[in-house]
């Protein structure tokens, strides 16, 4: 029985440890920044534009990540195209409408793999991420590149997998995200 309670007391006494040392950070969205880039299917054609943050934040114990929870404003949306811009923005890709917050939700780190779910118009995946984390005067930069396919969130306008004879007008899958995250100290 004392060993037993020993070993709960040590157990309590290492995850009040964890918790102790974690450090909380809070996601400067004025300086942190959000690139996508999409692709055609046929050639080298693709387009980029540029999102904001809306909120985020970070816990780092001992100079690692170990949670994290970031949104995305949809609404802000950018290309240099409005019209193009606009047509993101309507319910045959991002229905910023109706889901104007995205989510990126820290599940698990492997070595130095994140496992994330992303959920984009109200849909959730898991997705595999490399986080470089860098430790700065005040605070943390993490920068990263990610890719994901919209199929999986319901955007399925001009895919190749979903309409046949598209030609030129093809939209590849998948899509890129490249972010720089700067996170101060709360």
């Amino acid at each position: 029985m004392t060993k037993n309670i020993y070993i709960l007391a040590m157990t309590f006494f290492t995850i009040q440890m964890g918790i102790v040392n974690a450090q909380s950070y809070m996601l400067d969205v004025s300086t942190s920044r959000l690139q996508w880039t999409g692709y055609a299917e046929a050639g080298g054609y693709s387009q980029s534009g540029t999102l904001r943050y809306q909120s985020g934040n970070v816990s780092i114990v001992k100079g690692e990540i170990s949670n994290f929870t970031i949104a995305v404003d949809m609404t802000s949306l950018m290309h240099e195209n409005k019209e193009l811009e606009g047509h993101l923005k309507q319910n045959d890709f991002f229905f910023v409408s109706k889901y104007p917050i995205a989510q990126l939700k820290f599940i698990e780190k492997k070595k130095t793999i994140c496992i994330v779910e992303v959920t984009i118009r109200g849909k959730t995946e898991q997705v595999e991420i490399t986080l470089n984390l860098k430790k700065l005067k005040e605070g943390y930069l993490v920068k990263g590149k990610m890719k994901l396919d919209r199929t999986k969130f319901d955007i399925k306008y001009n895919s190749s997998s979903y309409f046949q004879d598209l030609g030129n007008y093809a939209i590849k899958n998948d899509f890129d995200l490249e972010y720089e995250l700067f996170f101060k100290k709360m």
